[in-house]
């Protein structure tokens, strides 16, 4: 893709980049998760919503075009994401669905990224939704979070807040827009620790239901509307939700340039699964959706900023996951000695600093029993549940519509032995 000149980064480097990039802090990272996102909701990726600073963000920095996560619903996703390792070995392959999975989420004994970044020195909040147990003994408190104030299940109201936490305890006197609260909060962070490295998790509801805009508060509803359903009027309100969330991300840019700190802050943005049907047919792309092993079901927006650092306008087609974002920004900030040494993850600091090639290996998605599992070996996409077994080729089938298992026995065997391979190794405690 062609070079155009960033006006704005053209300006930053003439004048200097902000004073905290020449110290010696380690980098900050921000990481902002959205909820339910598709690549193709977004005009940054030939879709039908403008996110003007998504594209901003996008322009000044690295845009991703096979970034996957490695589930296609929530709790798995993030689970890996916090991880950095296959979200089997944990036993959670579903959605946690609050109290009726009690025994279900991450056990404060497990190491993950905030507890790394804590024990660095770095300050370190989660604001919004957890989803990785509903239990208090699960709470993010537990994991290295110095702050949490958000909600611990899949969904909440956008204006009703009873069921959020503060650490461990019932959050008291939250009002307003839960996107809204969910961005002041972290903005709120930074300015805070402006002065100190810090790991920031702002982890979005949005664009998930209840379709809520900031107009819809409880006073204004209408009891006949279904707040959950995929039709053309809460694709009006999905439109406004995105808008919302887009703010909250110009938002956060503009406070680490208010401050002086963009230069030594990574910013990353993606969703933590694929679309749920709001965008119009015509926009449709990918096969699959949410609760899918079809591209459209995992492979997500996501975009990587970071000024002075991340070279302009960039566009990457390598294939990277959710767990590679653990071994990343532990590279980055210069304390991957402190990481786990069983990590399923890949760091991918010299692809993103350095434009350097990215290793090639096989990536699963398993959903078993559901769904069972699928598995990417470069543009080769195979999905195996019991007997069916579909072989696609993405480079010269990107819809995933004909399955040429039957033409390519030789390519099958080999990767369906890896899918079953996989599937010994990843037990639960592995």
């Amino acid at each position: 893709m062609p070079i155009r000149p960033n006006i704005a980064l053209i300006v930053l480097l003439l004048v200097g980049l902000p004073s905290a990039a020449a110290d010696d802090r380690p980098p900050n990272i921000v990481v902002i998760l959205a909820d339910d996102l598709g690549c193709r909701d977004m005009a940054l990726y030939d879709g039908w919503i403008k996110t003007p600073r998504l594209e901003q963000m996008a322009s000044e920095g690295i845009r991703f075009t096979d970034f996957h996560t490695n589930s296609s619903v929530c709790s798995p996703t993030r689970v890996a994401f916090l991880t950095g390792r296959y979200q089997q070995r944990l036993g959670i392959t579903d959605v946690i669905v609050g109290n009726r999975e009690p025994d279900s989420g991450i056990l404060p004994s497990v190491p993950t990224i905030p507890r790394v970044f804590k024990d660095n020195g770095y300050a370190t909040a989660l604001f919004g939704k957890w989803h990785c147990g509903h239990q208090d003994k699960y709470n993010p408190i537990h994991h290295g979070f110095d702050e949490f104030v958000g909600f611990l299940s899949g969904g909440s109201d956008f204006h009703r807040f009873g069921g959020w936490r503060n650490g461990v305890d019932k959050a008291e006197g939250l009002e307003g827009y839960g996107t809204h609260l969910i961005t002041e909060m972290g903005v709120d962070f930074i300015k805070r620790n402006k002065g100190e490295p810090f790991f920031l998790y702002v982890s979005h509801q949005a664009v998930h239901n209840p379709y809520q805009t900031p107009a819809d508060v409880p006073e204004s509803r209408d009891p006949n509307d279904n707040k959950h359903a995929i039709n053309d009027k809460n694709r009006a309100k999905y439109k406004v939700m995105l808008e919302e969330l887009d703010k909250g991300v110009g938002q956060i840019l503009d406070t680490l340039n208010e401050l002086e700190i963009a230069g030594n802050t990574l910013v990353f943005f993606f969703s933590d699964n694929g679309a749920v049907g709001m965008s119009p047919k015509e926009f449709r792309l990918r096969r699959g959706g949410k609760f899918s092993q079809y591209e459209g079901g995992h492979r997500v927006p996501a975009i990587a900023w970071w000024p002075g650092q991340i070279k302009p306008e960039q566009v990457t087609d390598e294939l990277i996951v959710g767990f590679d974002l653990f071994p990343t920004f532990t590279d980055i900030a210069g304390i991957a000695k402190s990481n786990p040494d069983n990590l399923d993850g890949t760091s991918m600091k010299t692809h993103l600093l350095e434009q350097k090639d990215f290793p090639d290996r096989d990536i699963f998605f398993g959903y078993e029993p559901k769904l069972g599992t699928a598995m990417r070996r470069g543009q080769w996409k195979m999905i195996v549940k019991a007997d069916d077994v579909r072989l696609y080729n993405l480079e010269d089938d990107p819809t995933e519509a004909n399955n040429i298992a039957a033409d390519h026995p030789d390519r099958v065997k080999p990767m369906r032995e890896a899918i079953e391979h996989f599937k010994t190794t990843v037990t639960p405690g592995s």
